[in-house]
C-alpha cells in the first residue's frame, strides 16, 4: 500500500500533487446532450474561407421554444475567448497548449466569464462536460468549430464532423451543471 510522507515545515501544503495524483483528462465528448429519444445531429456543415465548422442540433419539434439546452465542454481546457456578437454569444476554449481549439458560437447564453484575451487576467479553467451556456432555440442548435494548432500556421481549421464520429456519444444527462444556471 502507498504511503504518503508526513508534511514537512517549509514545504506547500500542495508539494505532495503530481501528474500520477491529478484528475485524468476526459474522453473528447459531444458538446450537446441526448433530448430523450433525439440525439444531436449534424444539421449542415460550413465552409467559409478558411473557417470550417458544423451547425450540430436537433430536428425541429413544436416544443423546442420552451427547453434550454445546455452546451457541454467537449474537453478540460481554458476558456480561449468568450463574449457576445450579434449572433449570439460565443466560447472558445483551448485544450492543452497550444494543442486543439474548439470553438462554441450562436449561444443563448454564457456560463463562462467573459474574456477578451486580457494579458493581465487568469483565464478560466473548464472540464470537459461542464455546462458552458445554451443553445440558440429556433431551431436547436450551435455553431461548434474545431482548431488545431501546426507550427507553420498556428490554429488550423480542421472538419468537426469527421472528428465528432469518433468522439463519446452525446450524454443522456449533463456532468455539472453551474451555479449560476439561470434562464
Amino acid at each position: 500500500m502507498f504511503e504518503v510522507p508526513a508534511y514537512k515545515p517549509g514545504r506547500s501544503k500542495f508539494w505532495r500533487l503530481r501528474n500520477s495524483a491529478r484528475i485524468p483528462s476526459q474522453p473528447w465528448r459531444w458538446p450537446l446532450v441526448r433530448l430523450g429519444d433525439r440525439d444531436p445531429v449534424v444539421l449542415a456543415e460550413n465552409v467559409n474561407g478558411d473557417r470550417l465548422g458544423a451547425e450540430l442540433g436537433y430536428e425541429s419539434m413544436p416544443f423546442d421554444r420552451e427547453l434550454y439546452v445546455p452546451i457541454h465542454a467537449a474537453q478540460d481546457g481554458e476558456v480561449m475567448m468568450a463574449n457576445e456578437t450579434a449572433s449570439g454569444f460565443f466560447v472558445s476554449i483551448e485544450h492543452g497548449f497550444r494543442a486543439h481549439v474548439t470553438t462554441y458560437a450562436r449561444m443563448s447564453k454564457m456560463f463562462v466569464t467573459p474574456y477578451y484575451g486580457q494579458v493581465n487576467r487568469k483565464r478560466q479553467r473548464v472540464r470537459g462536460g461542464d455546462v458552458i451556456g445554451y443553445a440558440a432555440k429556433s431551431p436547436i442548435a450551435i455553431r461548434f468549430e474545431l482548431w488545431k494548432w501546426n507550427e507553420r500556421d498556428g490554429y488550423a481549421a480542421i472538419d468537426p464532423v469527421a472528428q465528432l464520429e469518433a468522439w463519446v456519444s452525446p450524454l443522456a444527462r449533463p456532468a455539472s451543471i453551474p451555479e449560476n444556471q439561470a434562464a
